[in-house]
């Protein structure tokens, strides 16, 4: 189960960096390899909503059958 913890600190970590490069090319209205700043935001919360998918995953027991 540590690989699926590893997987979700990596997908938030993306998530946060995107998150942070989407707000920074917002403010200064950059474009980067044809990037606009939506885009930036909408692979943020990709990465976020699957991090947190993957823990709680692992928070909630199976039930063994």
């Amino acid at each position: 189960m540590k690989l699926v913890h590893y997987i979700a600190n990596i997908v938030i970590l993306l998530g946060a960096a995107a998150l942070i490069a989407g707000v920074i090319y917002k403010l200064f209205f950059i474009t980067w390899l044809d990037l606009w700043p939506g885009s930036f935001l909408r692979f943020a919360n990709i990465c976020l909503l699957l991090g947190i998918a993957l823990y709680v995953r692992e928070l909630i027991p199976r039930k063994k059958e």
